[in-house]
């Protein structure tokens, strides 16, 4: 399994219930669609800082999945809320509950 790591900050006062939605219909979307994605997660952290995790089957679906699907969907729905760029990690779940 591969996993996306995104540490991104966010503009005071973000709607967060809001972001739980968007990000439960983009995992219910892009899961009936894509067999090999495993799901995305979003960690409130303080400060107005997240984490956006997205898991894979595996390397290829991963590559595929983000420029084709979660990409342009994270453009849309988090790029208009970040005050700085993202902070993006990709790499392999070699252990643990995730695998």
């Amino acid at each position: 399994m591969h996993i996306v790591v995104n540490h991104i900050a966010l503009q005071d006062g973000v709607d967060w219930a809001q972001l739980e939605s968007e990000v439960e219909a983009f995992n219910e979307r892009v899961k009936h669609a894509h067999a090999d994605f495993q799901g995305a997660s979003l960690v409130r952290e303080s400060g107005g800082h997240a984490i956006f995790l997205v898991r894979f089957a595996d390397l290829a679906s991963l590559q595929s999945i983000s420029s084709q699907v979660a990409a342009p969907w994270f453009s849309e729905h988090f790029k208009p809320l970040l005050t700085g760029p993202v902070d993006r990690h990709v790499g392999e779940i070699v252990a643990g509950d995730l695998r």
